[in-house]
């Protein structure tokens, strides 16, 4: 009996050995199932994360975009009013000098009046003094 004891033992053992085995197996499928599962979700949300990233990154060029438009433009306004000021200033140093210039002319061309009216007066007062001491000398 002993031999059957054995074989019973030896068949009970390898019954607890093959369910062991069994459970296993399970216990490592339910584990690569939730591992799975884990990954899928985790991709997912990566996936999704990454969409919203790129929806946003494309939503912030854009709006950078837009501002830097605007501010192009504001900025070719701010030139084009610079340069009309820049051109009304020298029209204005233009007209400025023309007519300091032609007061000058005027002032000028006053001295130069000045100066041969006294330079006949001194010929005349001359003419007449040579006239006089010559009219005495002669006297």
């Amino acid at each position: 009996m002993d031999g059957v004891k054995q074989q019973v033992r030896a068949r009970q053992s390898e019954a607890l050995e093959n369910k062991h085995q069994f459970e296993v197996k399970k216990i490592k499928r339910n584990m690569r199932s939730k591992i799975d599962q884990l990954s899928e979700t985790s991709k997912s949300t990566i996936t999704k994360i990454k969409k919203d990233y790129d929806k946003e990154l494309m939503n912030e060029k854009s709006q950078l975009e837009v501002k830097l438009i605007n501010v192009r433009k504001k900025n070719n306004e701010i030139i084009a009013d610079e340069n009309k000021r820049f051109e009304r200033m020298i029209e204005e140093v233009k007209s400025t000098h023309k007519s300091k210039l032609a007061e000058i002319e005027v002032s000028q061309s006053k001295e130069i009046e000045k100066r041969e009216i006294e330079h006949k007066d001194y010929l005349d007062n001359s003419q007449q003094k040579f006239e006089s001491e010559k009219a005495r000398i002669e006297a």
